[in-house]
């Protein structure tokens, strides 16, 4: 077991307490560690911080750009300076940096609807005009959203319009 002080069999001299200016004064003398100065500031390029979100996750700009629903062209022009996101995507930037699975997650969570078709019920996709799957009953028609979009948001039509919720704990 090695003592306290003895590196290779020798005994060492414990640190010398120094000052704050001491410490001011070594740190100057070394000619790699040179405090910056203004025009050193001043040339530095901050890395923006959607890059930094992005390398952190390894993730491509594309697949940055596709998964958080961004442009990839404006993704570029804030990672070379360009521009500048506004308040709001700072404010969407954090979130993506604190929850990236989760933001992931609900931008890109599936939605189907079970609706009244004539006389049978429909699978849509939201916003589709033309239905994805037709079936006789409305348990059939649930039963085909889960086969089409097994982790999908299902909506079901009631009797007067509205709509209930079916998740996948709730199927």
């Amino acid at each position: 077991m090695r003592a306290h002080g003895l590196i290779s069999g020798k005994m060492r001299s414990p640190p010398t307490p120094k000052s704050v200016a001491e410490f001011e004064r070594a740190a100057r003398a070394d000619p790699d560690a040179q405090p910056l100065t203004k025009s050193d500031l001043k040339r530095m390029k901050r890395t923006p911080r959607a890059k930094i979100i992005r390398r952190a996750l390894e993730l491509t700009q594309e697949e940055f750009a596709a998964r958080y629903h961004i442009p990839l062209g404006t993704l570029r022009d804030w990672e070379q300076g360009r521009a500048e996101p506004d308040q709001p995507t700072q404010a969407y930037l954090t979130l993506i940096a604190r929850d990236p699975e989760h933001v992931g997650r609900i931008l890109n969570m599936k939605e189907l609807f079970v609706v009244r078709h004539g006389s049978g019920w429909a699978v849509k996709h939201p916003g589709a005009e033309r239905t994805t799957a037709v079936s006789a009953t409305q348990a059939e028609a649930i039963a085909r959203a889960c086969e089409i979009e097994p982790s999908a948001t299902i909506h079901v039509q009631r009797r007067h319009g509205e709509f209930r919720r079916l998740t996948g704990d709730l199927r």
